[in-house]
């Protein structure tokens, strides 16, 4: 091998690595570099008589010391100089220089502030106030932090990178938002706003509660309950007539109750129909906002709006389509009273049925029960005594709630007992 190259080689080998050092904390929570220089550094603490600063050991080197000294009455005065590199009396506000040697050779001079940030107070007030939003806003007031360039002697201020979030009560959706100056939906009822401030990623945080109690602003939250003739004979048959905010099918008369559960203030109330589907009848008829009655055949989707009448502000929810069915009128022509629960009356199958007669005769044309409510059927007795099994008839008339709507039936019904 090339005696240039074979020397090049043992050189580079036996060569001291680069020797470096750096100031590092114990116990910030957060840092950043000095205005005037990118080596100095700010460490900011949440309790700062618990750090303490320290620094990385140089690689390399064979007796290496450390000196630590104040920065007081613009200079610098020495605190300590030994192999250990770690420093704890550190002050709020305190600036600090380490001098790193090896054998009394320096191999590097570093310099780091100190701070223990506070915000002092939050005060809250409204930006504005409207029907659909509220604006507020969080000012902050802050302990100044000042900090010297040691070699010019010039003056910088620390300035605090603030984080807000907010929540409420009652809870918001979402629960959270953020930013000193939030735009969130208008509450529509007394609400208290809390902010927490949070200055240098969480090391000094704050909290103010502000109660907005004007709200001008409402929000709709309406359910329907359908009146249950629980009439087993009456179709369709329904299994859910409370709490509804969908579709439903029935028989007039349809009696909707509203619920309400809308917040606001000062509240009045409209019940808007639109017919979807409809063969020329007039809208339901209603009364204010506890009762609404459907009897017309159509299809009505129902707009229930609430309204703050002092701010005039308003808003609405739009239920399910409410579909009216034409009149259909049915009966079998068996029945089996025998107590067994499967039969035991004889009863019309009906539906949007105004007005009601069903009269039923033995073979020799005596009455032997009449009714007007079609909901009841016959149990098969006569003044309280078992009818005779056998053929027995019946004549149904019925009317329903829309112009023409008339059925009649006539037919035999047999009577079996079965025991």
């Amino acid at each position: 091998m090339n005696k240039f190259y074979k020397y090049l080689i043992l050189s580079l080998f036996f060569t001291t690595l680069p020797i470096t050092a750096q100031i590092i904390s114990n116990g910030h929570g957060f840092s950043q570099q000095a205005e005037y220089s990118s080596s100095d550094l700010l460490f900011f603490y949440t309790n700062i008589s618990t750090a303490s600063l320290s620094a990385t050991p140089p690689s390399g080197g064979s007796n290496i010391t450390y000196t630590w000294e104040a920065y007081e009455s613009n200079s610098w005065n020495e605190i300590s100089t030994s192999n250990n590199p770690d420093f704890l009396n550190i002050t709020d506000g305190g600036a600090y220089r380490l001098t790193v040697k090896d054998n009394g050779s320096p191999l590097g001079q570093y310099v780091c502030w100190t701070f223990q940030p506070e915000i002092l107070e939050i005060t809250i007030d409204t930006v504005y106030s409207n029907c659909n939003h509220l604006q507020l806003n969080a000012e902050t007031s802050t302990k100044a932090l000042l900090y010297s360039n040691p070699s010019s002697g010039e003056t910088y201020s620390v300035n605090y990178p603030i984080d807000y979030t907010w929540t409420s009560d009652p809870a918001s959706d979402p629960a959270e938002t953020s930013g000193q100056k939030p735009l969130m939906d208008a509450p529509a009822e007394v609400t208290t706003y809390t902010v927490v401030a949070s200055a240098f990623n969480g090391t000094h945080t704050l909290e103010a509660a502000y109660d907005f109690t004007d709200p001008i602003a409402v929000i709709a939250d309406f359910s329907y309950n359908v009146m249950d003739r629980e009439n087993e004979n009456e179709l369709p048959g329904n299994d859910k007539y409370t709490n509804l905010t969908g579709d439903f099918t029935g028989s007039a008369q349809v009696v909707v109750l509203i619920n309400d559960s809308s917040k606001g203030f000062n509240k009045s109330y409209t019940v808007d129909f639109e017919l979807l589907q409809d063969d020329g009848e007039e809208k339901p008829s209603e009364d204010g906002l506890i009762e609404i009655i459907f009897d017309k055949v159509g299809t009505y989707a129902m707009t229930v709006t609430v309204k703050n009448d002092i701010s005039g502000c308003s808003d609405f929810v739009t239920l399910g389509d409410i579909k009216i069915e034409e009149i259909e009128l049915q009966a079998p022509n068996v029945f089996t009273p025998d107590g067994d629960g499967i039969n035991d009356e004889f009863r019309a199958v009906y539906r949007s049925v105004k007005d009601f007669k069903m009269v039923i005769f033995n073979r020799w044309g005596r009455k032997v029960f009449q009714t007007t409510n079609p909901g009841e059927g016959w149990d098969g007795k006569i003044a309280g005594k078992d009818a005779a099994e056998g053929v027995y008839f019946y004549v149904i008339t019925a009317t329903g709630y829309n112009k023409g709507e008339h059925r009649e039936l006539e037919d035999a019904l047999h009577l079996f007992r079965g025991n």
